[in-house]
């Protein structure tokens, strides 16, 4: 399995480490510009086409990070599908691979490649990621933020053996609920509608302010709300994963914010609420205690009935589900659970049949680590 952790970096020589980003963040934005223009996202045929240029333009800049970030701009121009040219500024973040970083974790410390040769520096561990000093680092992304270094330091572990026993928590995430699982429990999203409230409220007056007061105050108010948000699912991600459960199914809320919704007050708290950040934390915490993460198609979830299997969108009123069929009568998104869950059970068995040996190892939470490969941790 992996991790990215996030350490402070004190590098001896702070100056040749700024020029090296910078550089490092033209030469990207030349490979970008060109593979663009000749629109190709080939890491070879981009090769031919900068490397020379780049070498002769920036002669101090190491061989094999001009390679790294020839990489790294491959896959940036393949993210956008070649629609738009990526361009970094300045100071941006840059990744170093096992050839030009090297890292001690045990040891705190780490060296980098620069435009003047290695340039060693001091890791500063929290105290959280400490436990992850034994992995094996595979790389990492320097980063420049408010006067500080920072290296995002991607770590591997093996992964811990799955449980076999799987048994299936089906949850339904929502808005007013963060999260409602099918074994009757429901978690609520006061504190963090709260939090959002009273930071469109701030935001919303230093704005009409405009004084430059309010743009420092603006600048000092940026990702508090952001963070704490951070924490709480954290918070929920614990509590859910903790539960005596093998299975946690998700719906697939992939195209959740192209559908027909329930007016311009709804449509605001779905555009800024972040779906995937619960996921992806709870991916991570059931992995680490051989639990998986299965999703599944949530379509009608809502309006299907979780007893007989009546399907009706009349069903659901709201908050309230009252099937038209076998008159169950209880909250909509519990049933919505109800039905997420059992639609594990039935996917889970049908995975079974096919490969009754391996199959329900494969679909764990590895399906979130591989399209993100390495998960950032927090606490």
């Amino acid at each position: 399995m992996f991790r990215c952790i996030k350490l402070k970096f004190e590098p001896e020589n702070p100056g040749a480490v700024l020029d090296t980003m910078a550089m490092a963040n033209q030469s990207f934005n030349i490979c970008t510009e060109i593979g663009f223009k000749k629109q190709t996202s080939s890491k070879n045929k981009l090769h031919h086409l900068t490397y020379k240029a780049i070498r002769k333009k920036y002669p101090k800049l190491p061989a094999a990070l001009v390679q790294t970030i020839r990489d790294n701009a491959c896959e940036a121009l393949k993210g956008v599908e070649l629609e738009t040219q990526p361009m970094k500024k300045q100071y941006s973040s840059v990744r170093y691979d096992k050839r030009t970083a090297n890292l001690k974790l045990n040891d705190g410390l780490a060296s980098i490649s620069s435009i003047t040769g290695r340039v060693k520096g001091k890791l500063i561990v929290a105290g959280y990621f400490k436990k992850y000093l034994s992995w094996k680092a595979s790389g990492c992304t320097l980063q420049f933020k408010k006067g500080k270094f920072f290296l995002h330091v991607f770590v591997e572990n093996e992964t811990p053996k799955l449980i076999g026993e799987n048994k299936v928590l089906g949850i339904d995430r929502g808005i007013n609920n963060v999260a409602v699982c099918s074994d009757n429990s429901f978690i609520n999203s006061k504190e963090i509608h709260r939090s959002k409230g009273k930071y469109a409220h701030l935001r919303k007056q230093l704005q009409a302010k405009g004084t430059r007061s309010a743009k420092r105050k603006l600048k000092r108010l940026a990702g508090r709300e952001k963070r704490f948000v951070r924490n709480e699912s954290h918070i929920i991600a614990n509590e859910i994963v903790s539960k005596p459960y093998d299975i946690f199914a998700l719906e697939d809320l992939t195209n959740i914010r192209v559908q027909k919704r329930l007016g311009r007050n709804f449509n605001r708290k779905l555009s800024n609420w972040n779906f995937s950040e619960l996921e992806q934390i709870m991916s991570y915490k059931a992995e680490n205690l051989g639990k998986r993460i299965m999703k599944i198609d949530g379509r009608y979830s809502s309006q299907k009935c979780s007893k007989c299997g009546h399907t009706e969108r009349s069903n659901r009123k709201l908050s309230e589900f009252h099937c038209k069929e076998c008159g169950l009568k209880l909250h909509a998104d519990l049933n919505a659970s109800r039905n997420i869950a059992q639609a594990g059970i039935s996917g889970l068995s049908r995975v079974s049949v096919s490969h009754p040996i391996v199959a329900p190892m494969t679909c764990a939470s590895g399906e979130i680590v591989t399209s993100q490969r390495y998960s950032v941790v927090g606490s």
